[in-house]
């Protein structure tokens, strides 16, 4: 019989014993799962949760950036506090993964909790307050108010206009939000704070500014958030850890059009994107892709859904004239960016159908069916997710991101 300290070892450990052992070759392995198997293995056991936890192993994660977006999560029109939303998954068309949530009810907020913005695996959500929430592991933070919402003297009213976060994890762990309020005292003019969550506080950035863009649709890329000017105006981008404003250019409005008419704006795998559709019947029109020195726009893309018109004829509005803008019925939901660009694609929705379609080859084909709205429930202005009663479109990221 073996004594005791014979027992104990095992000369011939097997290859998951040896797995086990040594933490350097487990993180290779971990590193390299889906971040939904990640979250499961956390209850393996307390040694594998400090593994999955620890800040460097996180870190790892994201020295590869620009992940792909796993879906989209689609804001439906409700009267209700917490309206629902629907969750378009782009890996497993078949059969599609559990949506994170179906509603914002990961904190009660008494006001109409919004989400305002999605920025790589992170939500901005707005309510009576702000928070930072991440759907992946369902944790979030409230932000605290920014000081002029608290110190600003009853004279002086001061509105807050939008609100932008800034998140790189590739870079640093941590996140900044921008808000941007309307000056105190100077008419047409806006005022810059930013909240840093690596120090919890608000801090005011520059001076006064003067700007007609849409703040409310700033987009995070190039570490700096973008605003377009539908105007026809300058449009702006501010450079978030410079804490520098910036013109930036933009393709020429055609003649005869005074406004700019956008379409898609929005940023994938480290590359900002633009669609601007100009005229009636319109067929074919370009994605625009920003070079990284802000020198100007290149046409990354060529689209002609002209197949899908003719596949799909309730695209067109047979009740409207053909020279009116609304003619044809499709939104622009996303641009996904994939490794290998000749499978890149965009994803559209029509009335009843959501369509993926190839830029390289210009194939397209059907990857879901959704209802449509009530005709009394449909809303006609541009840009709104009509068809399906939706209002927004924000794309789901996987992150181990803290909050």
């Amino acid at each position: 019989m073996a004594d005791a300290s014979t027992a104990k070892r095992n000369p011939n450990p097997s290859s998951s014993e040896t797995v086990a052992n040594n933490d350097d070759l487990l993180n290779q392995i971990l590193l390299y799962l889906p971040i939904r198997s990640l979250l499961r293995f956390k209850s393996v056991s307390k040694h594998w949760l400090s593994l999955i936890t620890n800040p460097h192993f996180l870190h790892l994660r994201t020295t590869h950036p620009n992940p792909r977006p796993s879906g989209l999560f689609l804001y439906r029109y409700s009267h209700q506090i917490h309206p629902d939303f629907d969750f378009l998954s782009l890996l497993n068309y078949e059969s599609p993964s559990k949506p994170p949530f179906k509603a914002l009810t990961f904190v009660h907020d008494p006001s109409d909790l919004r989400i305002l913005q999605s920025c790589n695996g992170l939500l901005l959500c707005r309510g009576l307050h702000l928070y930072i929430y991440n759907p992946t592991t369902s944790q979030f933070a409230t932000l605290p108010q920014p000081p002029r919402r608290v110190l600003t003297p009853l004279r002086c009213f001061t509105t807050f206009y939008a609100y932008n976060l800034a998140f790189d994890p590739s870079k640093s762990p941590h996140y900044k939000v921008v808000s941007v309020y309307f000056s105190c005292g100077l008419p047409d003019h806006y005022e810059l704070e930013i909240y840093s969550s690596e120090t919890g506080l608000w801090s005011p950035s520059g001076d006064p500014f003067t700007g007609d863009v849409s703040f409310n649709l700033g987009v995070f890329w190039n570490g700096a958030l973008h605003w377009i000017s539908t105007s026809g105006g300058d449009s702006l981008y501010f450079n978030v850890d410079k804490e520098r404003l910036e013109t930036m250019p933009m393709p020429p409005i055609p003649d005869g059009w005074e406004e700019r008419r956008l379409r898609y704006f929005r940023e994938s795998r480290d590359h900002l994107h633009l669609i601007e559709i100009y005229g009636p019947h319109t067929t074919q029109f370009n994605v625009y892709e920003m070079e990284r020195d802000y020198c100007g726009w290149f046409v990354k893309y060529r689209v002609d859904i002209d197949a899908i018109l003719n596949a799909f004829p309730e695209m067109i509005r047979s009740s409207l004239d053909p020279s009116d803008l609304h003619y044809y019925q499709f939104v622009i939901l996303d641009l996904i960016r994939e490794e290998n660009d000749e499978e890149s694609f965009l994803v559209l929705h029509i009335p009843g159908k959501v369509i993926r379609y190839n830029f390289q080859d210009k194939s397209f084909r059907e990857l879901f069916d959704v209802p449509r709205c009530p005709d009394n429930e449909c809303f006609s202005f541009e840009g709104s997710l009509n068809f399906g009663g939706w209002f927004d479109a924000f794309e789901f990221i996987e992150s181990l991101a803290y909050v």
